[in-house]
């Protein structure tokens, strides 16, 4: 039996991410060959070895994802509309902590507001820290002289 993306994102809205991996593991009608051949249809890379469950919830995860802008964009957010973007977008917990992860921060919070506020304050934080270091180092390359001419001319390197 084959499935879609659709098919999934079906099962997904019906019974919750949970319900959804529960229904792939232990559907009789999907075999764990047929799981593993629809992560790599997916683009996941999951190890033989890994359970029909593991790859059942990687699978979900990916047809369920609801984070959709990259993390440049979302760093060019303010706190205030991430928090807006995170609750708007209904994304889970695991997704905003594999943001926090690709920026190297580590997350465990017991509520998913709490996990949502810590994220958009980390994410705004970076994005303003990027556009600062960017002004600073456009500011230092406009005030770098001309160097050809001091190359050619060596009187005008010369101090008065």
């Amino acid at each position: 039996m084959s499935l879609t993306e659709d098919d999934i994102k079906s099962i997904v809205t019906l019974v919750g991410r949970e319900g959804a991996v529960s229904a792939l593991e232990k559907s009789r009608k999907i075999n764990s060959k047929d799981i593993f051949n629809l992560a790599h249809a997916f683009g996941l890379n999951p190890k033989k070895k890994d359970s029909k469950r593991k790859i059942s919830a990687q699978i979900v995860q990916k047809v369920d994802k609801r984070i959709e802008k990259s993390l440049d964009e979302l760093k060019a957010m303010s706190k205030e509309d991430l928090i807006e973007y995170f609750d708007n977008s209904g994304c889970h917990q695991d997704e905003l902590i594999e943001i926090l992860n690709n920026i190297d921060l580590k997350a465990r919070f017991k509520t998913r507001k709490d996990l949502v506020g810590f994220a958009a304050i980390q994410i705004s934080s970076l994005g303003i820290f990027e556009r600062l270091s960017n002004h600073e180092r456009k500011k230092s390359d406009e005030k770098i002289p001309n160097t050809e001419n001091i190359k050619n001319d060596p009187e005008k390197g010369k101090s008065p």
